[in-house]
């Protein structure tokens, strides 16, 4: 069970790399920079859903989050994918801070979704889409917190380059 959850958890990474790179950077870069059907796919969830959030003009607050993703997130995430994956014990630490800024910043954006009032806003929809990254940086929590070494037993290629066998 232990490793289907650092699967998921590197699963949850890698899936959040195209995200923030083509969704949520859309928020504080110019238009130009993305393709036509990747501005109309934003454009169809926007009209769909009605996401305050991501729906311009974007509030301070808001933009200095989605900063926050790009500058400093989007680069621990390939870190924290490969640590998840080869179960490396140095990203406890790292882990935990990522997983407890993000946890603070889905406060104030749950606040927002949950008392945002608009025609054809689907709040139950785009919490759900929220949802993963409150949930998931709590579970990096609960997987890190509570141990020196997250990962008790090396993943496979560490015991083969070590060479040491592991039953």
């Amino acid at each position: 069970m232990s490793r289907v959850v650092e699967i998921a958890i590197a699963f949850f990474f890698i899936s959040h790399i195209p995200i923030t790179i083509f969704v949520d950077s859309q928020a504080v870069f110019s238009g130009e920079l993305y393709h036509a059907k990747i501005r109309e796919t934003t454009e169809w969830y926007l009209r769909t859903y009605g996401d305050p959030l991501m729906t311009p003009p974007y509030k301070p607050w808001f933009l200095s989050l989605v900063y926050s993703e790009v500058f400093l997130q989007l680069p621990f995430f390939f870190v924290g994918a490969y640590a998840f994956l080869a179960r490396r014990n140095w990203v406890r630490i790292p882990a935990l801070m990522y997983a407890s800024f993000v946890t603070a910043t889905m406060l104030p954006i749950f606040f927002e979704l949950w008392f945002h009032k608009a025609p054809g806003y689907k709040p139950a929809m785009v919490s759900a889409f929220y949802a993963p990254y409150l949930l998931f940086p709590l579970l990096i929590i609960a997987r890190t917190a509570f141990s020196a070494y997250p990962f008790k037993q090396p993943a496979l290629s560490d015991a083969w380059n070590n060479k040491q066998k592991w039953v």
